[in-house]
């Protein structure tokens, strides 16, 4: 990963803040399940909701890795902190500022500089990790469209201002006639419906949004009309290296808490312990190094899919098993809370399934090697 100074700068600095105000606060923020707002204030007092906005629009023009590296230094001390502004940027920014309109970036990207939230409500009850299958309609009325459906499971559902909304605007087209639209949480006939208690990621809010004849101009149109699968898609295989950078942080933060526990309690590791530990570093520095190709990919333009579900997969996979042995290494510590550990397992299970379950990045994957063979890694 390339860090430019001026990137490297700021990046310590929301390292620095990590380590001193997110990490004193994630347990409390997890036990109450309590929305991070000072942190999050905090954030973007830093810049973080300025990194990956385009300077035109009053960001900083930061590459996608200095972003992704903040997410994943986050997530090593509070997932739940660090997944708020990755949504915010990468689900919601990031399609905006790469197909909106100038009216829309001009509109909306300058807000997320001065830490608005964003979120992208795609998900349905019956259409998950299937994008493809949403009943959420928009018809044509007089120059506008009129929407009617209901997302469900919006991760920022609560606090966000502003969504990028998927909508069925010609049902005989099927996946090609999906339209994106940008839309604001105070448009007459949107609402926010049931807010879902988890297991983790408790900090953050994700709810039902419900669209009830909700009128929108179609200037509010997320690039062309029938064209929102594909920057679904291609929104999506950023969003999945979000993933991967959470789990990723997750994970080192478990390895880090079997450090300190055998250091604050002098224990000597047995052999067998000392081997989990070593299959632990080893899994991580691979999904490290996954993540790192994927996020390059990404930045020199080329296809992403196929490298994005492979670090979405093993990081994902990954942070599971490792906060999983690090319980197995702490023991009773872990299965209590007087250690991260036992959150940090909580927090890992989210990264095998939203963004689309690991299931199906399998199939993606498969979908991707079949159709254009095994590429060079």
């Amino acid at each position: 990963m390339h860090l430019n100074p001026e990137e490297m700068s700021k990046v310590d600095e929301i390292s620095r803040f990590a380590r001193e105000r997110i990490r004193r606060e994630a347990n409390d923020i997890d036990e109450r399940s309590l929305y991070p707002e000072d942190l999050i204030k905090g954030l973007a007092e830093i810049g973080l909701f300025r990194f990956y906005i385009p300077k035109e629009y009053g960001g900083f023009g930061f590459s996608l890795s200095s972003l992704m590296e903040s997410i994943r230094i986050i997530s090593r001390e509070c997932a739940s902190t660090a997944l708020i502004p990755d949504v915010t940027l990468s689900l919601f920014g990031e399609p905006v500022a790469k197909y909106g309109s100038d009216f829309l970036k001009r509109r909306y990207l300058g807000k997320i500089t001065s830490g608005a939230i964003g979120a992208l409500a795609i998900t349905e009850p019956g259409a998950g990790s299937d994008a493809a299958a949403i009943t959420t309609t928009a018809l044509r009325k007089n120059g506008s469209f009129i929407l009617n459906g209901t997302k469900t499971f919006i991760t920022n559902g609560l606090q966000a201002e502003f969504f990028v909304v998927s909508a069925v605007t010609n049902s005989a087209r099927k996946h090609s006639g999906i339209t994106l639209f940008v839309v604001d949480r105070d448009s007459p006939g949107l609402s926010i419906g049931k807010e879902f208690s988890k297991m983790g990621i408790r900090g953050t809010s994700t709810t039902e949004v419900i669209m009830e004849n909700v009128e929108v101009d179609e200037s509010q149109v997320l690039g062309k009309v029938d064209e929102g699968f594909r920057i679904e898609m291609e929104t999506l295989d950023v969003g999945r290296i979000g993933i991967a950078s959470q789990a990723v942080g997750i994970a080192e933060g478990a390895v880090s808490d079997v450090l300190r526990f055998v250091s604050d309690h002098r224990v000597e590791m047995r052999e067998g312990n000392r081997f989990i530990l070593a299959d632990m570093v080893n899994n991580l520095h691979s999904s490290i190094r996954k993540f790192y190709e994927a996020i390059e990919i990404a930045e020199s333009g080329k296809d992403a899919t196929l490298l994005s579900s492979l670090s979405k997969l093993q990081a994902g996979d990954t942070a599971v098993s490792i906060t999983e042995r690090a319980l197995e290494i702490v023991g009773h510590f872990g299965f209590s809370r007087e250690y991260p550990v036992e959150r940090r397992f909580r927090e890992a299970k989210i990264t095998q399934i939203y963004e689309g379950t690991n299931e199906i990045q399998r199939f993606i994957i498969s979908r991707e090697i079949l159709r254009n063979g095994l590429p060079e890694f």
